[in-house]
């Protein structure tokens, strides 16, 4: 098949025989009914059953489909909408939510008679290769640092202790906090509590929540121990960050 200038979005059916190439656009198929089994660049599935296939360009594919079956079919130009290495970190198959799920309908419905039109065809593949780069899960680093500040970022409003930072990299706590140490020129506990802080200001300068509330949202006791902690750290109080918004 021909690369297309620019996407081009159309419902297609299949047969039951099977058959293999590889172009040099993406491709995007996704389920209205019946499956589609595929393998992708040495990776096995199928489309249909809440699941999708991105197909980058270059990669080879075969696919096969037994009985009544409808997809909505992305083709895409590999240059121009989103980064090539944005295409090559998605994952061929993918799950669809609830969301992708009422765009594929929507999509199907306006393609069932013929092809989308070319400006809306445009902007509905951006949006779904954007939703699909946006839906990959983040790698999980190997470094025992990197995996403690990752937790202690998204968790430093609950009271989050060094053994449990300590248990999340896999180190003993006396190593943990030496390799910490040596990494950030910190203590696990001191940054910990600057991560605190900084939501705290971060919240107080916005305004909209009592001191009390700012407090308990990140971490501490009452609004007292906040006080206490900001004047002790960083010289200043909670009214002083307010005013300085």
């Amino acid at each position: 098949m021909a690369s297309p200038h620019r996407p081009t979005v159309s419902t297609r059916s299949y047969d039951g025989h099977e058959r293999r190439h590889a172009h040099d656009h993406h491709q995007i198929v996704l389920p209205v009914a019946g499956t589609l089994d595929m393998e992708v660049g040495g990776a096995c599935g199928r489309v249909g059953d809440g699941r999708g296939v991105l197909v980058a360009d270059g990669v080879p594919h075969s696919f096969r489909s037994g009985g009544t079956n409808r997809f909505v079919v992305l083709d895409v130009p590999a240059a121009g909408l989103v980064p090539e290495a944005a295409v090559r970190a998605c994952d061929a198959f993918f799950a669809i939510d609830s969301a992708l799920d009422g765009l594929v309908r929507y999509l199907a419905a306006e393609a069932a008679d013929r092809p989308l039109d070319p400006v809306l065809a445009h902007h509905a593949a951006g949006l779904l290769l954007r939703a699909l780069e946006a839906r990959q899960p983040t790698p999980v680093s190997s470094d025992p640092i990197d995996r403690a500040l990752a937790l202690m970022a998204e968790r430093c409003g609950e009271p989050l202790t060094v053994a449990e930072l300590a248990e999340a990299a896999g180190l003993a706590p006396s190593r943990f906090h030496e390799r910490f140490r040596a990494r950030t020129g910190s203590t696990p506990a001191a940054m910990l509590a600057d991560l605190r802080l900084d939501r705290a200001e971060a919240l107080l300068r916005e305004g909209r929540l009592p001191l009390a509330e700012v407090a308990l949202a990140v971490g501490f006791s009452d609004q007292s121990a906040l006080t206490r902690s900001l004047r002790h750290r960083r010289g200043t109080t909670p009214g002083a960050v307010r005013r300085s918004r």
